[in-house]
């Protein structure tokens, strides 16, 4: 276990370093993202929505901006870390776009087909533009080409049972660093991941039950976890990897209790609370 920890460290100064060979003057410009993040984004993830329906320049802004980038380079040219990073901002910057238009809203799921309005464009109007949704976005874009299943606790879907808003941009040279913390933030916090060694039940984040599928590729085992399902044994896997705890990492492993999930709030991240939403 202690050599997992280590490899875990390495791996992530590794990741810090990794784009030394792709140019600073080369790497999309995030910092007006950044800027917008710090400014309306508090530590718990909430964001000022109502501050932002009345001055939206700032997202507007850096929506354009992104909307303005080559879809062939972002797509065929740019390195892995540069387009992860891309799409993972995009995603965001869409998803508070979308509650901003229909604000106040107590939860996204009072916004009709959220997920799938193709409201992020590239490419040039008059000789076509690629369209994305969310959905677009994170299954395709994301989950897709990269094949990491972190990128499920990174994405906020504008609820406070999901993964926290980060109040910085990703960029090319930190994404990978900036998945494995988000990862780690949200696998060992109680209200996400409810394990406590001898228990006969631990109870997790419906993140898992709904994404679960993305978890077998690298965390699939040749034999189940307790009476578990496969995927289900690949996401427990996944957790013991992840916790920082060792007893919790441990009692995962033996596999002598009961999965189950926990009730997921769909409440707004809202800074102002439902009260701003009514």
């Amino acid at each position: 276990m202690m050599l997992k920890k280590i490899f875990c460290i390495a791996l992530l100064c590794c990741f810090t370093f990794s784009h030394a060979a792709f140019s600073v003057s080369d790497a999309f410009d995030h910092s007006l993202w950044d800027a917008f993040l710090k400014k309306y984004v508090n530590e718990r993830g909430e964001v000022n929505y109502r501050a932002i329906v009345q001055d939206p320049k700032e997202l507007n802004d850096y929506l354009a901006h992104l909307m303005a980038a080559d879809p062939s380079a972002v797509i065929k040219k740019w390195p892995r870390e540069e387009a992860m990073a891309f799409w993972l901002n995009a995603y965001h910057a869409l998803l508070i776009k979308l509650i901003v238009e229909n604000y106040p809203v107590a939860s996204v799921q009072k916004i009709p087909s959220v997920s799938d309005i193709a409201a992020f464009r590239l490419g040039d109007p008059k000789t076509g533009q690629i369209q994305y949704s969310l959905n677009d976005i994170r299954v395709k874009n994301l989950i897709g080409t990269y094949r990491d299943e972190k990128i499920h606790l990174a994405l906020s879907v504008g609820a406070r049972g999901g993964p926290r808003l980060m109040r910085e941009a990703f960029t090319g040279p930190k994404v990978e660093g900036q998945l494995f913390l988000l990862t780690r933030q949200f696998v060992n916090d109680p209200a996400q991941v409810d394990v406590v060694p001898g228990r006969k039940k631990i109870r997790i984040s419906k993140v898992f039950k709904w994404y679960g599928a993305d978890f077998n590729l690298d965390f699939g085992t040749p034999q189940p976890v307790g009476k578990s399902t496969p995927i289900e044994s690949a996401v427990l896997s996944f957790l013991a990897y992840y916790l920082e705890d060792e007893a919790k990492s441990e009692f995962l492993q033996d596999g002598s209790y009961k999965l189950a999930y926990l009730p997921f709030d769909w409440s707004l991240n809202d800074q102002g609370g439902q009260s701003a939403a009514a």
